[in-house]
């Protein structure tokens, strides 16, 4: 068996400006409702695509990524394949939006806790989904799942630790990763 998690294309609100703490709550606002950018699109689309279940996030760019390089809609999207959160912390500073995203979520990972899911509740959300991956793989065959970098890395890691081997990974824009039993 095989599942292969796809991160998302670029999405068309993945600018760089310098922003407040206000500011930035309202760019993770419109990065989280963003389609891919008209530019960016999968340098290589899998041969035997048909042959997997093909599985997203609901979120806008996983679903937006999943018509793009299939040619149609996911068999499921799973909420709980959703991205890990980008926390916004009311900091008295203006920063380039990927900065803000950085340093949030370090915060963020080091405990600090907000009005959204905290670490600990997202890696368990990892983990869980994960559990329903490898459900389908067993039910469905071989998974492709249209998700998110960092959401990804953490299901990675939980399929990792339940038996299954890496077989390459890539998390840039399109990246593909691999995992086998």
């Amino acid at each position: 068996m095989e599942i292969i998690l796809i991160r998302h294309g670029k999405p068309t609100s993945a600018n760089n400006p310098i922003l407040n703490a206000s500011e930035f709550t309202k760019w993770v606002r419109r990065y989280n409702a963003s389609d891919v950018a008209s530019d960016s699109r999968p340098n290589t689309i899998l041969q035997n695509i048909n042959s997997y279940y093909v599985v997203s996030s609901d979120l806008k760019r996983a679903i937006h990524s999943t018509l793009i390089y299939t040619g149609k809609e996911s068999n499921e999207k799973l909420k709980i394949l959703r991205e890990m959160e980008i926390p916004r912390y009311k900091l008295p500073f203006k920063l380039k939006a990927w900065t803000w995203v950085y340093l949030n979520r370090f915060l963020w990972m080091l405990g600090l806790r907000g009005s959204f899911e905290s670490y600990k509740e997202a890696k368990i959300r990892a983990e869980l989904a994960a559990n329903k991956l490898i459900e389908l793989a067993i039910n469905k065959g071989n998974i492709i799942v249209f998700g998110h970098g960092y959401m990804n890395l953490h299901v990675r890691k939980a399929l990792i630790n339940k038996g299954w081997s890496l077989d390459f990974k890539s998390n840039q824009y399109w990246g593909k990763t691999s995992l086998k039993t």
